[in-house]
């Protein structure tokens, strides 16, 4: 008969655990995207059903429609009904611009999203 043999003994410093592995982050550079045709699906969406414009130059060519809108209101206001008038104008100019422009903007972008 044999005899089981003793398991020889682990120092506390023989084993080490598996090294961590190495996470590699890789970091976009800070630039704009290109304010051209849209690339991704979600601006294609938003143009040809509805949804937010994320285009920086339709929103800008928005934005100076509803100022020239409110001054335009304002102006007419003034001339109609006084100081009062001129706000009430300003206010109603600035939203109808802001219609309007949204609306020939969406239209221009749906006849170029059906026509790709």
């Amino acid at each position: 008969m044999t005899q089981p043999q003793p398991e020889p003994e682990r120092s506390a410093g023989a084993q080490k655990p598996p090294p961590l592995p190495v996470s590699v982050v890789s970091y976009a550079s800070p630039t704009l995207p290109a304010q051209t045709a849209p690339t991704n699906k979600p601006q294609k969406v938003f143009d040809t059903v509805v949804g937010p414009n994320l285009r920086l130059k339709d929103n800008l060519i928005q934005l100076a429609c509803v100022i020239a809108g409110g001054g335009t209101g304002a102006i007419v206001g003034k001339l109609i009904g006084g100081s009062a008038g001129a706000l009430i104008g300003a206010v109603a100019g600035a939203f109808a611009a802001l219609l309007l422009s949204g609306v020939v903007i969406g239209i221009l972008r749906f006849m170029g999203a059906i026509k790709r």
